[in-house]
């Protein structure tokens, strides 16, 4: 049983240094990412925080915000309100829109 998975361990390696060998001499390779560090869940943002990103980085209606953000209207009014609260993906792109808000204009340009 041990020389089995030697075997496969040994296979492995051979395959991965082929790749690199092919990679090196131009040819494509599929990649295949298997481990990676994630960054943390974004934290919380208040309402008071997406409407000055909205209005002062961004510098967009809310019906242009919901748009790039792919929400309604209602949901980013909601959101601005205190009624809703983003979460997920859209909390993730609120914070990406923060960091980098010319990002806003290569969505709406895609």
């Amino acid at each position: 049983m041990a020389q089995k998975k030697g075997d496969e361990y040994f296979k492995t390696i051979k395959a991965g240094l082929q790749d690199a060998i092919n990679w090196a001499d131009g040819q494509k390779v599929p990649v295949t990412l298997r481990e990676v560090d994630l960054p943390e869940p974004p934290r919380p943002i208040t309402p008071v925080r997406i409407a000055a990103l909205r209005k002062k980085k961004v510098r967009v209606s809310q019906a242009v915000f919901a748009g790039i953000v792919n929400a309604s209207i209602q949901t980013v009014h909601a959101w601005e309100q205190g009624r809703g609260r983003p979460s997920g993906p859209a909390l993730r792109l609120l914070r990406l829109l923060d960091k980098h808000p010319n990002l806003a204009r290569d969505l709406v340009n895609t």
